[in-house]
């Protein structure tokens, strides 16, 4: 394709406003929230609001039916509420996998509180277990009919496979949570023995759904840290949370490192995480829930939690970092903006890499310009 010649100036003006719109130095961090919507997460909503920050809701449609055994009677009203703030709403599956909590009679999430087993065989039959997603967003339309006309609506193409950091994110940047779950005790079972040569088979399983979520035209996007309690085995864990200055050092020791070198615990990591391509440079995907930001059996996580969000975001702010939801993981198409080799942008909800350099313009959209640009699978 023969590009349209710019004057030499303007030339000079687009490319300043680019680099000063976007700047090399640009750190970005990506507040991720899973397993809700749940009472708590309505204040969790007006505290984001507060600190002026825009997150990516990873969601169980089952807690809007009273199914998650959570404080939840007004879940369905919490997500309307995540939708009309404008955080993003993307898909974890309709139950986190606890249909396949059972002893054979009882099951999900009632049951398997009980017995612990939240991480075991979670994932057992790639067809099955992959209409969970589908059901999901099925159940919140259910609830919510108008949800698919909120931009922020992303339950079909964007999502979290419970228990697992895995990512399909561009051709190159792909990853899997190969000891995630277990096939027969729970990963801080001293007992729990897997390595990456090994994994687990519901890991394996969990991994078939992966693929077959990107190709059906989902990004999957796993964390790069986890904000969660620094201990699980005190009486009240989401009050060990940590605060504002504390998240920022995480993030210094995190940033620009794939994270199967630095995630603990084992069943955390994406030890084949391929980052070289450079999409996830100065980007930082936090994971948090929302029940620890609420007060009840975990602890004082809406009293002493809450405030945090709010600490956090002036510590990271003030250390050069801005927040973004993950649809912007790759920054979204602009117009009469200089891309070069190597940059990615996202453009209806998919992912495109550079093939040629070039200034962009109005009419060049991504889809319309094959020559320009490469879509990511």
């Amino acid at each position: 394709m023969k590009l349209t010649q710019l004057s030499a100036s303007l030339a000079a003006v687009l490319f300043s406003s680019v680099l000063a719109a976007q700047p090399s130095d640009d750190k970005v961090i990506f507040l991720t929230f899973d397993d809700g919507p749940i009472n708590a997460t309505s204040a969790l909503v007006d505290a984001l609001t507060e600190a002026d920050i825009k997150a990516t809701f990873f969601i169980n449609a089952f807690h809007m039916y009273g199914e998650g055994d959570e404080n939840e009677d007004m879940a369905a009203a919490a997500m309307r509420k995540v939708f009309d703030a404008g955080h993003v709403v993307a898909n974890h599956s309709y139950d986190h996998m606890l249909h396949n909590c059972t002893d054979g009679v009882r099951s999900g999430a009632e049951y398997c509180n009980e017995v612990g087993l939240w991480p075991v065989k979670s994932y057992q039959n790639v067809e099955s277990d992959y209409e969970f997603f589908a059901l999901n967003t099925e159940k919140l339309l259910a609830l919510i009919p108008d949800a698919e006309l909120y931009p922020n609506f992303k339950m079909r193409t964007m999502a979290r496979l419970p228990y697992t950091n895995g990512w399909r994110v561009t051709s190159v940047m792909k990853g899997d949570g190969l000891c995630a779950t277990s096939d027969t005790v729970p990963p801080w079972d001293p007992a729990f023995n897997c390595t990456p040569a090994t994994s687990t088979n519901s890991s394996q399983v969990a991994i078939q759904i992966t693929d077959k979520l990107a190709a059906n035209d989902y990004k999957v996007y796993g964390w790069d840290f986890d904000w969660g309690p620094e201990n699980w085995g005190v009486a009240f864990p989401a009050e060990t949370m940590a605060d504002g200055v504390a998240m920022v050092a995480n993030m210094e020791s995190v940033i620009n490192q794939c994270n199967a070198t630095v995630m603990n615990p084992l069943n955390s990591r994406t030890p084949n995480l391929d980052c070289s391509d450079g999409i996830a440079h100065n980007k930082v995907v936090i994971l948090t829930h929302d029940f620890l930001f609420e007060d009840g059996p975990r602890g004082q996580g809406a009293t002493i939690n809450l405030p945090k969000l709010k600490a956090f975001a002036e510590q990271a702010r003030a250390a050069g970092y801005r927040f973004d939801t993950m649809d912007n993981y790759a920054p979204a198409w602009q117009a009469t903006t200089v891309y070069e080799l190597g940059e990615f942008v996202s453009y209806q909800d998919k992912i495109y890499s550079v093939l040629q350099a070039h200034t962009s313009q109005a009419n060049w959209q991504p889809t319309a310009t094959p020559a320009l640009w490469t879509l990511e699978k």
